[in-house]
């Protein structure tokens, strides 16, 4: 039988609290590289990049400017297109997470997992970085501040739901070992992994106005990491699961 599944390749969706800089250019181009060579290859291409657009970074900054935050995200939003256009970025799908088609799949996923037991109710305490918007713990605090931002963070208690990551800590790790790369990333997670306790991870996040609704309890918003992650879902245009996730190391130890 023949396989008309796509090649799919994805890069992570940037934040839109501030305009694109080298960064996100730099990311950008290397994964159109390798569709291009993909392409060149005969592979049949799906590339989905996009903008990170219900974070509360971005609700800060929109109040900071006395915008809507709505507007605030898509003016610059359009500055990412425009990137890309510039670049000449090949892409096929810009998901923009404010999307209807957006919010429906990460509503749905969210019940799914709750359906099947895998979210459960508890509470967090712990230093939380509002420019990582995570929470950290004291080993990866470097002298009390956040090292990827240099600043202290605040420490929250509340009400949240988790989902049982630490269940899947030895497929997590037989993934990891079968697909990371440069090798040196790949032994850096693997290391945490193996030596570390996996903490159970937060899906929720409470007394906030802007974000994704919880399709479970209205007093909460689907937590921006797992609202986020669900984007190569919704533009996957039936291709899932992805072949090559292009994405900082950041990106990767912010999960654990």
């Amino acid at each position: 039988m023949v396989n008309n599944k796509k090649f799919y390749v994805t890069t992570a969706i940037d934040y839109v609290n501030a305009p694109p800089h080298c960064g996100h250019a730099f990311e950008k181009i290397i994964a159109d590289a390798i569709v291009r060579w993909y392409k060149l290859k005969g592979k049949d291409v799906w590339f989905l990049t996009g903008t990170d657009e219900n974070a509360q970074k971005n609700a800060q900054v929109a109040k900071e400017q006395g915008i809507p935050v709505q507007k605030f995200v898509d003016k610059n939003s359009k500055l990412f297109i425009e990137l890309c256009k510039k670049l000449n970025i090949d892409y096929d799908d810009f998901i923009k997470t404010t999307e209807k088609r957006h919010v429906k799949v990460a509503q749905e996923i969210f019940k799914k997992v709750y359906d099947k037991g895998e979210i459960y109710k508890g509470k967090y305490e712990g230093h939380y970085c509002k420019g990582c918007e995570s929470f950290i713990t004291e080993k990866e605090l470097v002298n009390g501040k956040c090292p990827e931002h240099d600043k202290k963070p605040e420490w929250l208690s509340e009400e949240a739901y988790f989902f049982k990551l630490s269940k899947y800590r030895n497929q997590i790790i037989k993934f990891i070992e079968n697909y990371i790369i440069p090798v040196s990333r790949k032994k850096e997670i693997l290391s945490r992994l193996k030596n570390e306790e996996l903490r159970n991870l937060c899906v929720s996040r409470s007394n906030l106005n802007w974000g994704i609704d919880s399709p479970i309890d209205k007093d909460f918003k689907i937590y921006v990491w797992l609202d986020a992650l669900t984007n190569y879902l919704t533009g996957a245009s039936g291709n899932w699961p992805a072949d090559i996730h292009v994405i900082g190391k950041n990106l990767i130890i912010c999960w654990l």
